[in-house]
């Protein structure tokens, strides 16, 4: 059996459902809900199994709590979790991780390389098209592989690299690029280096999503989606429905495929099938809550017109 989890907190509770009964579709997989928040949620389907943060016993784990973001919170604590399933799970060698905000179309197992220790999802793997929306630059800031997926095969190294990974989560996950740091994901810059058999997944039908619209074709025909005439795998539609700190500013990037922004309103429906099982509070029980403003995308396409404008004036 291989382990597929996700970490989530009521934000993003009904996406992790989602995925969660979209990998469940297939056989010979076990579903792990990570928990970072309080309370119980009742009457969860099946084959889904919550795993609350408290049984992890996260050293330094209230000054994560003070320290951090909610929404940094989250991906701080992924390789924590990812230690406790290996632990629990012996006889298991496979440990699959997903963010929330990602969907499965079809079964996982052709992209599973059973030669590497630790295989990562690139944000790119060819020269980025021309774009006002993402660019090189921007690529380069958050780091060169997505922690949004990333498979982990049990090896001496591959575990000596997600202890070193969890240790430095605890106090240097913030979003803060100006200081070196972008939630847990910049540490995965160091993985080709540290683990001899880690590698890229280069299938393009995986892990499509705001990152890969600019690089890749995705296409329709006969009720299936194709990537680059592959079969798609799996989509993250982070950025769209609920705040990201990277992908939210990236949203005007879903208009250059009309097949995703159809995939992104079918993905929509089904959230709302999950919707019972959110809690009636709002706001989650760890980490510190940012103000975030519905408007901030507009306000800050308006505050970038106006310095364009007062540049212009400015040269005359």
């Amino acid at each position: 059996m291989n382990i597929i989890f996700t970490v989530c907190n009521r934000t993003n509770l009904t996406n992790a459902l989602a995925l969660g009964s979209s990998v469940m579709q297939f056989p010979g997989y076990i579903f792990y809900l990570c928990w970072v928040d309080t309370g119980m949620i009742s009457n969860l389907p099946n084959n889904i199994k919550l795993l609350p943060v408290a049984d992890l016993a996260i050293p330094e784990w209230q000054q994560m709590v003070d320290t951090y973001y909610d929404f940094e919170l989250l991906p701080a604590c992924r390789p924590w979790f990812a230690k406790h399933l290996v632990t629990v799970h012996q006889n298991e060698d496979t440990f699959t991780f997903l963010a929330p905000t990602v969907f499965v179309f079809n079964a996982l197992d052709r992209v599973f390389n059973s030669h590497s220790d630790l295989q990562l999802t690139p944000h790119i793997s060819s020269p980025l098209s021309k774009s006002s929306d993402l660019d090189d630059k921007r690529i380069l800031n958050i780091g060169m592989f997505h922690s949004g997926s990333w498979i982990l095969r049990k090896n001496e190294e591959s575990l000596k690299f997600l202890d070193w990974w969890a240790i430095r989560t605890v106090d240097r996950a913030k979003f803060d690029l100006c200081n070196g740091m972008c939630l847990d994901q910049l540490w995965l810059n160091f993985a080709l280096v540290r683990i001899k058999n880690a590698d890229q997944i280069s299938c393009s039908g995986w892990h499509y999503g705001l990152h890969s619209v600019l690089n890749h074709k995705l296409a329709f025909s006969n009720g299936q989606y194709y990537v680059d005439g592959k079969d798609l795998i799996s989509v993250d539609f982070a950025g769209l429905d609920t705040f990201d700190p990277i992908w939210s500013d990236h949203q005007p990037l879903i208009s250059k495929s009309i097949h995703f922004k159809n995939l992104h309103t079918d993905y929509k429906k089904r959230l709302s099938m999950f919707q019972p099982y959110q809690p009636q509070e709002p706001t989650p029980a760890y980490g510190k809550i940012p103000e975030i403003k519905k408007d901030r995308l507009l306000r800050k396409n308006i505050a970038g017109k106006l310095r364009s404008v007062t540049r212009f004036i400015d040269r005359f």
